[in-house]
């Protein structure tokens, strides 16, 4: 596959979020001490990563703030446990932001993905949904920063994907055309319908094996795979 342009996600793309979040989470919730409060910690993590979700669909579809997204995820998470103390949430909320962004664990084959395309002479960058302020240091701490050249946080535009505006803005960055230009996410309809509405190719990154059965899209399980696809 012949493309000069190669835009990636970040969260549960390249970063792994889910570990790295579920780390964070079972780490603060060991500070505050809240096993004498919430009795099970693996519920309440569970609990908090189905009101995220839930969430952060809401704040994609541009129906919930940014601030209330970061706070009342937390607010609603603890609630539901029993502990209706603002200050614990504001505390979980603030230790997590500050802590879940430093941690480094990528999915396998990541960086020598990234070195392989760019022997390859592709330009790569990212478009995220992601808050500017932390997805440029999940990029910096897990050694990512210099192998992007354009890094598009929603936020830093008022738009998220998938509009297709923050697509063609990315685009516009990169001084890159939809014809030369792919997507690679792990959200179907976010990363691989969105780039598909601009002209761009998406490619759905999907590790645990859940779109086995949808043929529409060119699939990956591993991103070692890319390596193969272009040339």
């Amino acid at each position: 596959m012949m493309v000069n342009h190669i835009f990636f996600d970040l969260d549960r793309t390249l970063w792994d979020f889910d570990q790295n979040s579920h780390n964070a989470l079972s780490q603060i919730f060991d500070q505050l001490k809240l096993h004498s409060s919430i009795k099970n910690k693996r519920a309440f993590i569970s609990d908090y990563k189905r009101i995220n979700e839930q969430m952060w669909a809401e704040y994609r579809k541009g129906l919930l703030p940014k601030d209330e997204l970061r706070i009342g995820r937390f607010i609603r998470a603890l609630t539901k446990h029993g502990v209706s103390d603002l200050m614990i949430a504001e505390t979980y909320s603030e230790s997590y932001i500050a802590l879940c962004p430093n941690l480094t664990e990528l999915f396998p084959n990541a960086i020598d993905t990234l070195e392989n395309l760019q022997a390859k002479g592709k330009k790569l960058h990212i478009i995220t949904n992601g808050f500017t302020e932390v997805q440029h240091i999940k990029l910096f701490n897990s050694g990512l920063t210099n192998f992007f050249d354009v890094v598009l946080c929603s936020d830093s535009i008022g738009i998220n994907k998938p509009d297709p505006k923050i697509f063609h803005e990315a685009m516009k960055l990169a001084n890159a055309k939809p014809a030369e230009s792919v997507m690679i996410g792990d959200h179907l309809e976010t990363d691989v319908l969105g780039a598909n509405q601009v002209g761009m190719q998406g490619i759905l990154f999907d590790p645990k094996k859940e779109f086995r059965n949808v043929k529409s899209v060119t699939r990956i399980e591993n991103l070692g795979e890319l390596q193969d696809l272009f040339y």
